[in-house]
């Protein structure tokens, strides 16, 4: 699971938000963002972020910390994104992941 949650995190740093929920994210995923169902499928997070991240231009995505614990593992994010207008998005948050067979079944996202 280490090496699944390594590449995770180096996709995530490189951008690549797309790739990594087709890659990491169990079919049947159910997404929370800050308490509130975000997506139910793989595919449903897939086509809600679609549109956020082809706006983005530049990312700059810096892992804080990350705690793995039995099929959980915990990483705290800072990003920083520079959209099409040059605007400047800056957030940090925290991905709390359960997986199974190899992929997130559940993840909760809060804003730090």
């Amino acid at each position: 699971m280490q090496e699944l949650i390594d590449d995770f995190i180096e996709m995530n740093q490189a951008g690549l938000v797309l790739e990594l929920c087709e890659k990491h994210y169990d079919e049947n995923v159910v997404m929370l963002n800050n308490g509130t169902v975000f997506a139910e499928s793989m595919r449903e997070a897939y086509d809600k972020q679609k549109g956020f991240v082809s706006k983005i231009v530049e990312f700059d995505v810096k892992l804080v910390s990350k705690v793995i614990s039995g099929d959980t593992s915990e990483l705290v994010f800072h990003y920083k994104m520079t959209g099409a207008d040059a605007q400047v998005m800056e957030f940090t948050g925290k991905h709390v992941q359960t997986w199974k067979n190899n992929k997130i079944v559940r993840e909760e996202y809060f804003s730090i």
